[in-house]
């Protein structure tokens, strides 16, 4: 009777026979012991395991730097700044003397406007304003303080801040506008040099940097 390992060629039947018999009692003897070759699949599952977490914590930290560096884009939001004035070298000026310049660690952003009217129109459009460079004598030699009236009482932006800038301080005199009107600032033009400007932003905008609430 042949054995069932005979048509295999290249083996004589006693030869393959006990290497089967061999590999038998090999595995029989790994089971029974808990041995080396289930040892080094468990150390590969667990490697593989090991490896998708440390792949996972990538992942979050890939998410973290993400939620970083949208906060930090949200903090360098710039302030939004309207300069209101008739004379077109005043906006100029401005620009060219806040080029560049932070106000509490965020730029500037501004807008114009050559009248009282179209300053109305600019602030009703961009509610995101968060300062107004006002000059007092435009259309009228008082329609910056009569803008202050509209933009506090018909449009309801109290929170808005308002620096009045005049180059006739006489149609406005300092005192008397600072208790009739709700604005946060007063300055004359022949006085304002760059620096006090500066300041002057840093003054008025700290307050909407320490509260949500205010614009910007």
């Amino acid at each position: 009777m042949k054995n069932q390992y005979s048509r295999t060629p290249g083996l004589l039947q006693n030869d393959l026979y006990a290497a089967v018999m061999a590999c038998d009692a090999m595995v029989k003897s790994e089971r029974s012991s808990g041995s080396s070759f289930f040892s080094y699949l468990n150390s590969e599952f667990s490697s593989d395991a090991a490896l998708g977490s440390n792949q996972d914590d990538d992942i979050i930290d890939f998410i973290e730097e993400d939620e970083e560096s949208l906060q930090s884009k949200i903090e360098l939001h710039p302030w939004k700044i309207l300069i209101a004035d008739d004379d077109s070298n005043v906006h100029d000026t401005t620009l060219l003397a806040l080029s560049g310049v932070k106000i509490h660690g965020r730029p500037l952003e501004f807008v114009h406007a050559y009248s009282a009217k179209e300053a109305g129109t600019v602030i009703s459009k961009n509610p995101d304003i968060a300062l107004v460079l006002l000059d007092v004598v435009m259309e009228t030699v008082d329609a910056g303080l009569k803008l202050v009236s509209v933009i506090r009482n018909e449009m309801g932006l109290t929170n808005l801040r308002i620096v009045l800038r005049t180059g006739q301080p006489g149609y406005a005199p300092e005192q008397q506008v600072s208790e009739a009107f709700a604005i946060d600032g007063y300055t004359t033009k022949s006085k304002l040099t760059r620096s006090l400007l500066i300041s002057v932003l840093n003054d008025t905008l700290k307050i909407d940097s320490e509260n949500s609430e205010l614009p910007n």
